[in-house]
């Protein structure tokens, strides 16, 4: 059964792993369960539907904002709100008082990982005016908790491995599950990894590879981002 119920020509490819990506999701990862991931989605939901707060406040410090129910520390809370709604404001500091309240440099790493996706999927959803993806129930199951042999600070905030490529890359590589979460997001939505360097002309989609470009470089100078 399709996830978008539209008369619109939504690819089948897009639609399939939008389904996926919640499927996975559901599932434990490498550092949280699957209960807590599926609360990640809940909260970037949360956070994009409620009265906007200005970026140096956090839902933590607002009365009510903060499920008395919640399975994810404060500390998670307030990084998923951060990240959704103003993720030009990041800094190294701010990043330091997170890893200070108690959140592990990698379990951090799987939680930009989960709130990328959500609001990649979420968007495409509220800008065509669609239904967002149903939330399944959680899989059962506890996260691994391995990080790779070799993962370590280097030119980024966190934790990462000497695996090469672009920086959106690396600074996922410390937790190698959602490196391949992203590539499953982005192939879809852009193109597979390996055409990334060599597909300068593809027309596989609507849009030829320099509009994309184009559209992307654009999008991000209004994003203010420094990628």
């Amino acid at each position: 059964m399709p996830t978008y119920v539209t008369e619109l020509p939504v690819r089948g490819e897009l639609d399939a792993s939008h389904a996926e990506a919640m499927a996975e999701w559901s599932k434990a990862g490498t550092w949280w369960t699957g209960t807590q991931r599926l609360a990640m989605v809940a909260e970037v939901r949360r956070a994009r539907d409620a009265e906007p707060l200005a970026p140096w406040e956090s839902p933590s410090t607002v009365d009510g904002l903060i499920l008395g129910d919640s399975p994810l520390p404060d500390a998670v809370v307030d990084v998923v709100w951060r990240l959704t709604n103003h993720p030009g404001t990041l800094t190294s500091e701010w990043h330091a008082s997170i890893l200070g309240r108690g959140v592990g440099a990698l379990a951090y790493v799987e939680v930009v990982s989960v709130v990328a996706q959500v609001n990649c999927v979420d968007r495409f959803a509220d800008a065509l005016e669609l239904d967002r993806v149903p939330v399944p129930d959680a899989e059962p199951g506890e996260p691994e908790g391995e990080a790779p042999s070799d993962a370590e600070v280097r030119l980024h905030w966190v934790p990462t491995t000497d695996i090469g490529g672009p920086n959106v890359w690396r600074a996922l590589s410390g937790v190698p599950s959602e490196l391949e979460a992203r590539s499953r997001l982005s192939t879809p939505h852009y193109l597979e990894g390996r055409a990334v360097f060599g597909d300068v002309v593809s027309d596989r989609f609507s849009l030829q590879r320099v509009q994309m470009e184009l559209i992307a470089a654009r999008t991000s100078k209004l994003n203010e981002c420094f990628y």
